[in-house]
């Protein structure tokens, strides 16, 4: 892998930047490894002087830390603030000129009623879902995972810790709808190399509280991390990782994440409808188009169900990720209409008022 990801689609993105600001703007390229309240911090590719660093430059992966406080960065630009991952453009101040385009977003839902989505990270290949099987890996929690990941355009990979103590024959199962699944011991060096062989790119490490993926991350890079302790009385973690830390290694780059607690769904009906690939099969030979899967007469997803052929409880999860998905669209087009009417009064007012200062100019 080229450093950090880089590559000659990044380069040229840079070029149209420099092209596009003109007057010799020097324009370097780096990548946000984290982001805290208020900075963020940047890896750069080539060598640089950002920020008055020797005027030899430091090596590709010196880490410049940069206020977003200051004026002159690209607050205009639609996707603005910068997350981790992203690509950026940075001039020889310091400040952000560009953030190029994303090719994967991966974001959070809300799990309140703001029906926002929290984001998580940018330009990824692979989502890596770590569950623990024991005491019970979570089919549903797994399921939105996997649709976030659709969502975010990157591939979703089920990772299986602690497997050993579990039945061979349910593992395969867990994974569906990802690309690959795994299971291993996430502190053995020799099934995380089987990992190792198969992984390229920028790789983002999510899962809940516990699962083991700080300590994926460790043996994965060979780096030190904080790795807390799971209770032993109900096998659950505390939280090691509090943001989001981009790390880069020989063959690619690693994202860890704090665990989760709770996992809304995903607002991208599409994304679910790729999860759940088997039941979308089925409901193209529904008698009705827009059958919902419940009384309708002629439903073929609810026959599957009655001989077997599909597990009740996974429409059940389907048909609860889709209502909620329906209700967080809603409110999202509730919150964004607010939103415009508010600018549509304000601008009202202000054409009031300027309105009644031309009248009593002229009355003069």
């Amino acid at each position: 892998m080229s450093f950090l990801g880089f590559d000659e689609r990044w380069a040229a993105y840079l070029k149209v930047a420099e092209m596009n600001l003109g007057g010799g703007t020097c324009v370097h390229g780096g990548r946000i490894a984290a982001v805290h309240r208020g900075a963020v911090e940047v890896l750069f590719v080539d060598k640089t002087d950002v920020l008055g660093s020797p005027a030899n430059g430091p090596s590709n992966g010196a880490l410049v830390r940069i206020d977003l406080d200051v004026p002159g960065h690209c607050r205009d630009s639609e996707s603005w603030p910068p997350v981790v991952g992203d690509w950026v453009g940075v001039d020889d101040a310091g400040h952000i000129l560009d953030i190029l385009p994303r090719r994967t977003y991966l974001t959070r839902p809300s799990v309140g009623r703001a029906a926002l989505e929290q984001p998580i990270c940018a330009n990824i290949d692979v989502v890596l879902i770590v569950e623990p099987v024991v005491p019970a890996a979570s089919r549903g929690r797994i399921e939105r995972f996997v649709a976030l990941a659709h969502a975010s355009g990157a591939c979703p990979w089920l990772v299986l810790t602690k497997a050993d103590l579990a039945n061979p024959a349910d593992l395969q199962e867990l994974g569906e709808g990802c690309e690959e699944v795994l299971a291993l011991d996430a502190r053995s060096a020799a099934d995380v190399a089987r990992l190792v062989e198969l992984l390229s790119g920028t790789v983002v490490v999510v899962g809940r509280s516990g699962a083991g993926k700080s300590t994926l991350t460790n043996t994965l890079l060979g780096a030190t991390r904080a790795v807390g302790a799971v209770r032993e009385g109900d096998h659950k973690g505390r939280h090691t990782t509090t943001g989001r830390q981009l790390v880069c290694g020989e063959h690619f780059a690693v994202i860890d994440t704090p665990g989760v607690r709770a996992l809304g769904a995903t607002m991208d009906t599409e994304a679910i409808e790729d999860t759940f690939a088997d039941i979308s099969v089925l409901a193209a030979s529904c008698h009705f188009a827009n059958c919902s899967h419940g009384r309708e007469p002629g439903c073929a997803v609810r026959e599957a169900c009655a001989h077997g052929a599909l597990n009740a409880d996974r429409l059940n999860r389907y048909l609860r990720m889709m209502a909620e998905a329906e209700r967080l669209r809603s409110r999202s087009d509730a919150r964004t209409a607010r939103s415009q009417d508010r600018h549509a009064s304000k601008e009202n007012t202000r054409g009031r008022r300027e309105t009644m200062r031309l009248k009593g100019k002229n009355r003069g």
